[in-house]
């Protein structure tokens, strides 16, 4: 995988500009170099279908249809354009 793969997985980077993005609600980032909205989406690393997120007593779990748990730490960030805006 190169650096550019690797940039467009991290929460909260630009997939176009790899620069750092502000969260403007709890599922939509903005960057103001792309001056673009970006829906946050979650990814399971094993199967790479959307993972549900789940959030109680302060913590954030992420559950896989096909897989079950999957580890904060292995989540795959997608970043899709807001269209229409």
């Amino acid at each position: 995988m190169n650096n550019e793969q690797n940039l467009s997985n991290i929460e909260g980077v630009c997939p176009v500009c790899h620069q750092p993005m502000k969260r403007t609600s709890p599922k939509i980032c903005y960057c103001e170099h792309c001056h673009q909205n970006y829906d946050e989406q979650y990814l399971c690393p094993v199967c790479s279908a959307f993972l549900q997120q789940i959030k109680g007593c302060g913590a954030i779990n992420y559950i896989c249809q096909n897989d079950g748990l999957v580890s904060t730490s292995k989540v795959k960030f997608h970043y899709r354009p807001v269209l229409g805006e």
